[in-house]
């Protein structure tokens, strides 16, 4: 299934001191590294959908501590056999969950510069967004492809992106939905299930 709040851009600090009590040590730890408040609130957000969706499809109700398989891809301790994936962005945050390997991007429209569809981009898909009527929102259709794979990977951004192109086998796994203020794209065998779940939720687990 894949769980997605959104609208976190409308959150604010409160939101951050009630879900203090429903994150790890371990989460919380993380999300103070970041300076800014939406990131802390987006990864906050992350963290109890993770929670929210244990909770509805396995009845999981501690708190997930995260260690690490091979490549840094992180499971749930003591639940190894669980496979996940987390992502937001300005105003969305989305959690996969499966019992395979899995990843998920999302990414909110915005102007895209010329000098990262250069490096990220093979030359047919350089060609493709030269004629594109949405250049932007194409290439965020094309950038959260090729994250997905990279995060399914788990090489992430060490991965050449322009490099990574349709005709490989795992690309015909990877979803692609256009959600009007972003673009998410998942990998799974088959098209899966979206709950969309409501930051008031997320503090009643």
């Amino acid at each position: 299934m894949i769980y997605i709040a959104e609208h976190t851009d409308r959150l604010d600090g409160s939101f951050l001191e009630k879900s203090q009590e429903l994150l790890s040590w371990q989460r919380r730890e993380y999300i103070g590294q970041y300076a800014l408040e939406s990131d802390r609130i987006n990864g906050t957000v992350a963290y109890l959908l993770l929670r929210y969706a244990l909770a509805k499809e396995y009845g999981i109700k501690e708190k997930p501590i995260f260690e690490y398989r091979e490549r840094g891809k992180p499971y749930c301790k003591g639940y190894e056999n669980i496979y996940f994936n987390m992502s937001h962005c300005k105003n969305a945050v989305v959690c996969i969950l499966s019992d395979k390997n899995t990843a998920a991007d999302i990414m909110d429209i915005r102007k895209i510069r010329s000098g990262i569809i250069r490096r990220s981009c093979t030359e047919e898909e350089k060609q493709f967004l030269l004629s594109s009527t949405q250049p932007d929102r194409d290439f965020i259709k094309i950038w959260t492809r090729k994250e997905c794979y990279s995060k399914f990977d788990g090489r992430g951004l060490l991965l050449d992106f322009s490099e990574i192109n349709e005709n490989m086998p795992e690309m015909k796994c990877i979803h692609t939905l256009d959600c009007g203020e972003y673009i998410l794209s998942y990998y799974s065998e088959k098209p899966v299930k979206r709950i969309a779940v409501k930051a008031e939720e997320l503090l009643e687990i």
